[in-house]
C-alpha cells in the first residue's frame, strides 16, 4: 500500500448545481442495494438509473463515473469520526482507534471494501478515488497526530507514512482472520503507537 494522496474525494464530485436531496437518496440507496447484491463487477450508472429511477444522464452529471458513485455511496455508510483533542496523545488515539475498531469489525462493511480495493488494483481510476476516501476518512487520525506534535509531546513525523502504520494492525487483523478486534486488544496497539511515534512513557 502507498502513500495516500493528498486529494479530495470532493474533487471527484461533479456538482454544476444542487441535486435534491430526495434523487440523491434514492441514487445512493440503489447503489448500496445493487452493491449488497451483487458486489462491485455488475455495478454501472445504468442499473442505478434504473433501480432508482434518477436518470442517468443525471447520475453522470452529479458524480462522473460509476466509481465515483460506488465509493461515494459505500462511504455514506459510515458514520464520521470526530477530531479528538483531550491533550494527551494515548487517549486520543483510544477515541479515534476506538471507532476505527467499530468501521473494520463490520463483516459486511468491510467485505464490500475488499473488494473495492482488490478492483483498484487494476483499475487506476477507481483507486484513486479510494486513496481519496481513504485519505479523507483518515484525516482525525492525521489531525490528532499533527496537534501532538504541535504540543511537543511527540517530534515530528510523516502523517501519511504515520497513518498507514497505524491502520496496519487493523487491515492485517481482518485480512487473516474472521475475528473482530476485540476492545482489549486496542490497549496494547495504542501503547505500541504512542511509544512508536516518541511519546514518553506513561506515568
Amino acid at each position: 500500500m502507498g502513500a495516500y494522496r493528498h486529494v479530495s474525494l470532493r474533487s471527484y464530485l461533479v456538482m454544476p448545481r444542487p441535486l435534491s436531496a430526495e434523487a440523491r437518496e434514492k441514487a445512493v440507496d440503489a447503489a448500496l442495494s445493487l452493491l449488497t447484491e451483487g458486489g462491485i463487477s455488475g455495478f454501472t450508472l445504468d442499473a442505478v438509473a434504473q433501480r432508482s429511477g434518477v436518470a442517468k444522464t443525471t447520475l453522470y452529471r452529479h458524480w462522473g463515473s460509476a466509481n465515483v458513485l460506488m465509493v461515494h455511496a459505500l462511504d455514506c455508510t459510515i458514520e464520521r469520526i470526530p477530531t479528538p483533542n483531550t491533550g494527551d496523545l494515548r487517549t486520543d488515539l483510544r477515541n479515534v482507534l476506538g471507532e476505527l475498531r467499530e468501521i473494520a469489525n463490520s463483516g459486511a462493511h468491510r467485505q464490500m471494501m475488499f473488494e473495492v480495493m482488490a478492483a483498484a488494483a487494476n483499475d487506476p481510476d477507481l483507486a484513486a478515488v479510494q486513496q481519496a476516501l481513504m485519505h479523507e476518512r483518515t484525516r482525525p487520525l492525521r489531525e490528532l497526530i499533527q496537534r501532538a506534535v504541535d504540543r511537543g509531546e511527540i517530534p515530528p513525523v510523516d502523517l501519511d507514512e504515520v497513518t498507514i502504520c497505524v491502520e496496519g494492525p487493523f487491515m492485517a487483523r481482518v485480512l487473516k482472520s474472521s475475528e473482530p478486534v476485540t476492545a482489549g486488544e486496542l490497549e496494547p496497539m495504542i501503547e505500541f503507537v504512542a511509544r512508536g511515534l516518541g511519546a514518553p512513557p506513561q506515568a
